[in-house]
């Protein structure tokens, strides 16, 4: 039984709530996407015969955080939420292997020549926002737009080289972890919505952490009615961003297309406060469109109270959903289950 199937039994005497039963209504399909290293999982929201917005979720999270987002956003557009490698259910990086920064992006390159996608749509949270953020400065003539929820430019930390260092003293620790046979250590539900709900100051509330957590934990054999979790142990090491501010103000002045930027007011900056609003300075002169907003709420606003980011999403999506998109929609061979 392949591994979606399997968890799906798993999860299946749970009934937790999904946004297919929300008050929005709108369909997906699991899909699932080939790389070398195995797959990249996902869901596919409809429509599914047009190329998607590509959605990508935050670090050590999965693409269950849109669930409550994407059925309130455009019918017009499809929304292709996956997970990221070592994240959900999609494959991990060989062992022995760093989950760098650079490791997503080209994640998004194999995506992209798989679906055979001439320009890509962004909408991302967090690390995804970065993503979308980074793949637009790389590559601007690729781009249609880019939405970023709470995380856009990369971030340029204090202490860079330390971090590292004590990154990579770590990483055999967490290979090990990665590779042993052992089980993880394992919790009750209750613990585990606690684990998800605390980080990034309580970021996550308690009611909606079982959209983060389908796609995250697995059923403990040890310790009966205890549950572990699923992604992989190298997350917790960071992914090692390496942009200069100077760089990233340098590269900002080509970034002509369309991005939106959502910035939750109960949420850290992660920098120096003044490096974001530097670089913004510039993208509201180059961009043709940079659209700045606070909301209220923290990091995961877009899960606790999707309503709040709906709205600006939805109108930033119709002034630039212009881009061809009659190819690059779902191949059937992709679909997993519907």
């Amino acid at each position: 039984m392949c591994l979606f199937g399997t968890i799906l039994k798993q999860w299946n005497s749970l009934k937790y709530a999904t946004a297919q039963l929300s008050s929005y209504q709108r369909q997906f399909k699991e899909v699932s996407i080939p790389v070398p290293w195995g797959h990249v999982s996902g869901k596919w929201w409809e429509p599914y015969n047009i190329r998607p917005i590509l959605s990508l979720h935050g670090l050590q999270d999965n693409c269950g955080t849109f669930d409550r987002l994407l059925p309130m956003l455009d019918k017009n557009v499809g929304f292709l939420a996956i997970d990221h490698p070592g994240h959900g259910l999609s494959s991990r990086l060989p062992f022995g292997i760093y989950y760098h920064f650079s490791s997503y992006l080209i994640t998004i390159n194999f995506i992209r020549t798989f679906m055979n996608w001439d320009s890509v749509s962004f909408l991302g949270h967090s690390l995804g926002g970065i993503l979308s953020y980074t793949y637009s400065m790389l590559y601007p003539e690729r781009v249609d737009f880019a939405i970023c929820l709470d995380g856009a430019k990369p971030m340029v930390r204090t202490n860079s080289i330390k971090r590292m260092a004590d990154a990579l003293d770590k990483f055999h620790k967490y290979s090990a972890f990665a590779d042993s046979l052992e089980e993880p250590p394992s919790y009750t539900i209750d613990e585990i919505k606690e684990k998800l709900a605390k980080p990034n100051k309580n970021s996550v509330e308690l009611q909606y952490t079982h959209f983060l957590m389908e796609r995250n934990i697995a059923p403990s054999k040890k310790h009966p009615g205890k549950y572990y979790f699923t992604r992989d142990p190298r997350l917790k090491l960071g992914e090692l961003l390496s942009f200069s501010q100077d760089e990233l103000i340098e590269h900002a002045q080509y970034m002509t297309s369309p991005i939106c930027i959502i910035k939750a007011k109960g949420s850290s900056y992660y920098e120096i406060k003044e490096n974001f609003y530097t670089v913004l300075d510039v993208l509201k002169r180059t961009s043709r469109d940079c659209d700045f907003q606070y909301v209220e709420g923290t990091h995961h606003v877009h899960l606790n109270y999707p309503e709040r980011v709906a709205g600006i999403v939805n109108s930033f999506i119709e002034r630039h959903n212009v881009a061809d998109r009659a190819s690059g929609g779902m191949v059937e061979k992709m679909v997993v289950q519907n």
